[in-house]
């Protein structure tokens, strides 16, 4: 592990883009953490031809999970030593590129209770986040266009998927995958929370979309819109608690990153 890192440089930073200037000097770019340090790193990367490896640590880490990469630590390292560089996709939205999910609704609130536990880590931390969110969280009207096709319905949650899971494993959008130039749409009209409390093992399975609440697309250009407040992460980050409307696309094979040959 030693004689390893003595190959890379180490920049500690709050954001890509104190350390931008380096970027297209580099062979490799290693992102240290969690769906959102892999997303914090992408942004500086597309359309660039710098590699990205993944080495997870972080609360979800959903975003390994949709590419394949080892969750273990020893094992991430021998795949960014050992494993090739191939172009994944990346979606944008409001701006912002996201390299795994963007959720919508019950998604985003529980999102941002989950990065309120500050002394729990991991699957468990998510897992208390969206029962705390359950007890509260009340559907809202939501229209979302999905390739000139609109749902406008009460709705309890919309996800966004470039890869196929979110939440620490869970299967919301089981069909996307990070290279098939297409983003994963689950809706979910308003639902009784005890209803997911039954089902959550389909959540985990990929089934969850058996419930007539639940309807799954796939799409290039995603339009949601609301006239009510509605809270959103990207890629476990919170992006807002009061947005209105989300354009979100899908860029094609916009980054390279290290997976297993």
């Amino acid at each position: 592990m030693k004689m390893l890192l003595r190959c890379f440089l180490i920049s500690l930073t709050s954001s890509v883009k104190c350390y931008g200037a380096y970027i297209n000097h580099l062979k490799l770019e290693a992102a240290f953490g969690g769906d959102g340090t892999a997303n914090e790193v992408a942004q500086g990367l597309v359309g660039g031809n710098t590699p990205l490896a993944v080495i997870p640590y972080g609360t979800g880490n959903d975003f390994a999970r949709s590419a394949g990469i080892p969750l273990g630590l020893a094992a991430a390292m021998d795949l960014l030593c050992q494993g090739t560089a191939a172009p994944i996709d990346v979606g944008f939205v409001n701006g912002r590129y996201f390299v795994n999910a963007v959720g919508i609704g019950f998604d985003g609130r529980a999102n941002y209770e989950a990065e309120q536990i500050k002394w729990l880590r991991g699957p468990l931390a998510i897992l208390l986040a969206i029962f705390r969110t359950m007890r509260y969280w009340k559907a809202v009207p939501m229209t979302l266009t999905v390739d000139g096709r609109t749902i406008s319905r009460t709705t309890y949650l919309v996800n966004i998927g470039n890869g196929p899971f979110v939440g620490g494993g869970l299967k919301l959008t089981p069909a996307a995958r990070i290279d098939d130039g297409m983003l994963g749409v689950c809706h979910v009209a308003d639902i009784a929370p005890i209803k997911i409390i039954l089902n959550f093992g389909r959540l985990k399975t990929g089934t969850i979309d058996v419930l007539p609440e639940v309807t799954q697309l796939t799409g290039s250009n995603i339009i949601v819109e609301s006239e009510l407040p509605m809270p959103v992460h990207v890629d476990g980050e919170v992006l807002g608690l009061d947005i209105r409307k989300l354009d979100l696309r899908i860029l094609p094979g916009a980054i390279q990153l290290v997976r297993n040959p």
